[in-house]
């Protein structure tokens, strides 16, 4: 899970930082990097409740 929490934080603050520099809102930016937070958790809760082994319950 380290590696997994490495690669959300820099996909956040790669997709934070662009918004920012492409629009020059940091409220924008703040808007978007909570909306892709959430997308990234919904994502990974998905996938932790459909694709979990029966074994492993």
């Amino acid at each position: 899970t380290s590696s997994f929490c490495r690669l959300v934080g820099l996909v956040l603050c790669s997709n934070a930082s662009m918004v920012y520099f492409a629009l020059d809102s940091i409220r924008v930016a703040v808007v978007t990097t909570l909306a892709c937070s959430l997308l990234l958790q919904a994502c990974y809760f998905g996938c932790v409740l459909f694709f979990a082994d029966v074994d492993d319950l």
